[in-house]
């Protein structure tokens, strides 16, 4: 950042280090004045949310209401469903997962190694 800074020029003008956060949006005009406002940032669900404490809702978004209908006319259970979601899959993710069912097993496959390998060991009969 310092050598693109000294490329353009830039390096010769006072500077000075401004402090945000997450949530604020910072205008500078061309005389140089601030203006700060800011936004409630929308909490990122990910299935490492439950590692920081996060408290997801219970309750699903009408996508994934839908996909949880449906799952059943492409042969898969809800509760795969729900898995994947909860570990951080968007709905998109899951619906193609849904048409290409050997990236279906693969990604359960890996969730379910990641929720220990007891579980993996009763669902896939073992070790590997």
């Amino acid at each position: 950042m310092k050598n693109a800074l000294r490329r353009i020029g830039l390096h010769k003008f006072a500077n000075e280090r401004i402090k945000t956060e997450e949530g604020d949006i910072i205008k500078i005009n061309k005389y140089g004045e601030l203006t700060r406002s800011g936004f409630e940032p929308k909490l990122y669900r990910s299935k490492y949310g439950a590692w920081y404490g996060l408290d997801d809702s219970l309750y699903y978004n009408m996508h994934e209401e839908v996909l949880l209908a449906y799952c059943g006319c492409y042969g898969v259970d809800s509760e795969d469903v729900e898995l994947l979601l909860e570990w951080g899959y968007t709905c998109d993710e899951v619906e193609e997962m849904l048409m290409d069912t050997n990236l279906l097993q693969e990604a359960l496959r890996d969730v379910r190694y990641m929720c220990g390998e007891s579980l993996y060991e009763s669902c896939y009969g073992g070790a590997w």
